[in-house]
C-alpha cells in the first residue's frame, strides 16, 4: 500500500516502483514531511551524478597497495585494508598491532547512505571510529585521512558510527536490527609508522600518490591549527582542530563542512534564578538551505550549556525557522537529551559582530522543565552532516554569570 498519495508526480509514484515506495517509507521515517520526501525523490536524477564522485574500493587499496609495494618505505612497520559494512557489530578488530605512541595513519573511502536515490550520505571520515583493542579513548578523525596515535599496546579495531555510541567505551546506543539495517559501504587502508606519520608519508608521497590522499593528510598533519586551552571534543566528534580551532585574539573558529563537532568546556555553576550566559558571535555562513528540525536538514550552529541532569540546551541560528521555535533534536541519539532553541534566524546580521545574553535558568524551566542544579559545560556546536554544505562561525566573550560568581571563558 502506498504511504502517501503522490500520483500527480510519476518520479514519486510508490505504486508503480517498489524501490521509491521503499525509499519514501526511509526518509519519511526520518522524520520529512509528504513534500520534502517527495522532493528528494524528484531530485535524485539530478543528484545521481556526483554520488560517484569518490574513489572505489578498487581506486583507494589496490592503488595504495601498488603504491606502498613501489616505494619500500622503511618508516612503514606495517599495513593492512579492511572494509566496514552492515553487519559489523560495532567492533572490529584488523590485521594489525600497535605499541603505545605509535603513529597510526587511515585513509578513508565510501560512504553511509541515508538513500542512495536521494543522494543522501555521509563521509566516511564522520562515521569511522578506532581505539586499542576495547579500551579509551575513541578516536574519530572527522575526516577522510586522520592519525591515530596508540593509547596502548596491542591490536586496534575499527568501527562505523554517525553519534551512535552510548558512552565512551563504545556501547552502543541504537538497536542491533536499526543499526544493521543501514545502508554502508567502507573501506579503506591503516598505516603503522616507525616514527613520525609525516615522515613516512612523505617517503611515500616521493613515489606518487592516489586521487591526492597522502596529500591532504599530510597537510592536515602540518596544519598549525590547535584546540583552545581548556577545550575538547565531545567523545563522539572529532579528535583534534577538526572543526573547531583556536583563532587567536580570544577567539574561537567553527568550520564545518561534510562533517560535525561539539567543543566542551567544564564548568561548574548553580543553577539559580538569574544564572545567564552570554557571547558574542559573527556567523558567517550557515551550513543548511532549510529549516534545521528534520534529520536530513539538521545542519546547524549553536551554542549551548549541558546540566547536570544530562540535558543540553542550545542557541541556535536558524535559515528559516522563526525566532522561538523550540525542538527535540530529530537525531534518535540525541532526542532524549538535546533541545534546540532558535534566537536569530534568517540572513540578517550574517557577517556581523552580534552579543547574545540567554536566561538559563529561565530557558531551561520553560524548555526543558527538569530538575537540574547545576550547569556542568558549555558546548560550542557545528554541524554539515547531512547536505554537505560551508558553515562557519568565531565566538569571544563566553561568560556564565550567577548570583554567587561569574565565570569567564
Amino acid at each position: 500500500m502506498c504511504i502517501a498519495p503522490l500520483a500527480s508526480d510519476k518520479a514519486a509514484d510508490c505504486h508503480s516502483d517498489p524501490s521509491r515506495r521503499d525509499t519514501l517509507r526511509r526518509l519519511l521515517a526520518l522524520g520529512l514531511s509528504v513534500p520534502m520526501a517527495a522532493a528528494i525523490l524528484q531530485g535524485s536524477a539530478r543528484a545521481a551524478p556526483s554520488a560517484m564522485s569518490y574513489l572505489d574500493r578498487k581506486e583507494l587499496i589496490g592503488g595504495l597497495e601498488d603504491l606502498i609495494a613501489r616505494a619500500k618505505s622503511p618508516e612503514l612497520a606495517g599495513y593492512c585494508t579492511f572494509d566496514l559494512v552492515s553487519t559489523d557489530m560495532p567492533w572490529k578488530t584488523i590485521d594489525l598491532k600497535v605499541a603505545k605512541g605509535q603513529q597510526v595513519t587511515f585513509l578513508l573511502g565510501g560512504r553511509v547512505w541515508l538513500s542512495r536515490e536521494g543522494d543522501l550520505w555521509a563521509e566516511p571520515g564522520a562515521a569511522f571510529h578506532a581505539r586499542s583493542l576495547g579500551q579509551r579513548p575513541i578516536y574519530n578523525p572527522m575526516s577522510n585521512t586522520g592519525m591515530m596515535t596508540a593509547a596502548h599496546d596491542g591490536g586496534v579495531e575499527i568501527a562505523r558510527a554517525l553519534a551512535e555510541f552510548k558512552d565512551e567505551d563504545g556501547v552502543l546506543f541504537t538497536p542491533k536490527e536499526d543499526y544493521q539495517k543501514a545502508d554502508v559501504d567502507m573501506y579503506g587502508v591503516a598505516l603503522a609508522w616507525r616514527g613520525d606519520a609525516g615522515k613516512g608519508l612523505r617517503t611515500l608521497l616521493a613515489h606518487g600518490d592516489v586521487g591526492g590522499v597522502l596529500a591532504a593528510e599530510l597537510a592536515r598533519q602540518e596544519s598549525q591549527r590547535k584546540l583552545p586551552a581548556g577545550w575538547h571534543n565531545h567523545f563522539m566528534l572529532g579528535s583534534g582542530p577538526i572543526i573547531f580551532s583556536d583563532a587567536g585574539d580570544g577567539e574561537i573558529a567553527c568550520q564545518a563542512l561534510k562533517n560535525a563537532g561539539i567543543l566542551e568546556r567544564p564548568v561548574a555553576i548553580d543553577l539559580k534564578p538569574d544564572t545567564k550566559m552570554s557571547w558574542r558571535w559573527i556567523v558567517e555562513e550557515l551550513p543548511s538551505r532549510v529549516g534545521e528540525d528534520k534529520v536530513v536538514s539538521h545542519d546547524y550552529l549553536s551554542i549551548g550549556a549541558k546540566f547536570d541532569d544530562g540535558q543540553d540546551l542550545t542557541y541556535l541560528w536558524s535559515r528559516d525557522l522563526p525566532v522561538g521555535t523550540t525542538f527535540r533534536c530529530p537525531l534518535p541519539r540525541w532526542t532524549p537529551i538535546e533541545t534546540h532553541s532558535v534566537i536569530r534566524s534568517g540572513a540578517k546580521d550574517i557577517g556581523t559582530w552580534v552579543g547574545e545574553e540567554r536566561d538559563l535558568y529561565v530557558d531551561y524551566a520553560a524548555h526543558i522543565g527538569g530538575n537540574a542544579k547545576s550547569v556542568t559545560h558549555v558546548w560550542l556546536l557545528g554541524v554539515s552532516l547531512f547536505q554537505r554544505l560551508n558553515g562557519s562561525y568565531r565566538v569571544r566573550d563566553i561568560q556564565i554569570a550567577g548570583p554567587e560568581k561569574t565565570i569567564k571563558l
